[in-house]
């Protein structure tokens, strides 16, 4: 673990916790209900406004599993889950947290209340970038890694 995981750990949760007005319920545990999930975050969302989504489970909220941004969000979690149900690639590590009820931040940047890491810009590129790189140091287990392309 990295030697200022208590510290970036920190961070990450100051920033998740300032933003809890935009966690959802995402998924109730046990089979994958993908017309549920997106009904939740469709009834959630305020339009089409650029993101940066986490994907934590319930039971700790400020541990991400997935951190990821988009213009559209719906359109972007439509596509997640169709791979989850497919279980191929990378997505088939995802269906582990599928057994815990899940909750999706979705940030917009308008809604932004400053960067995860002080002095940092706020765009989404930036944000999701800074969160995926607490997150690597200060979590094990987090599903993407900064610098993979998708």
């Amino acid at each position: 673990m990295n030697p200022d995981a208590d510290r970036k750990r920190a961070l990450l949760e100051h920033w998740l916790t300032l933003h809890d007005v935009h966690r959802l319920p995402f998924h109730a545990g046990g089979a994958l209900d993908a017309p549920a999930s997106l009904t939740s975050l469709r009834t959630h969302l305020q339009g089409i406004q650029e993101s940066v989504y986490v994907l934590v489970r319930r039971s700790a909220p400020t541990r991400p599993v997935y951190i990821g941004q988009s213009v559209h969000p719906y359109s972007r979690w439509q596509g997640h889950l169709r791979e989850i149900r497919l279980e191929k690639g990378r997505y088939a590590a995802w269906t582990v947290f599928l057994a815990e009820p899940l909750d999706l931040y979705v940030v917009p940047v308008a809604a932004m209340r400053g960067p995860p890491i002080p002095g940092f810009p706020v765009t989404a590129g930036a944000v999701e970038h800074q969160l995926i790189s607490l997150g690597q140091d200060a979590y094990s287990g987090l599903l993407n890694q900064d610098g993979v392309g998708r």
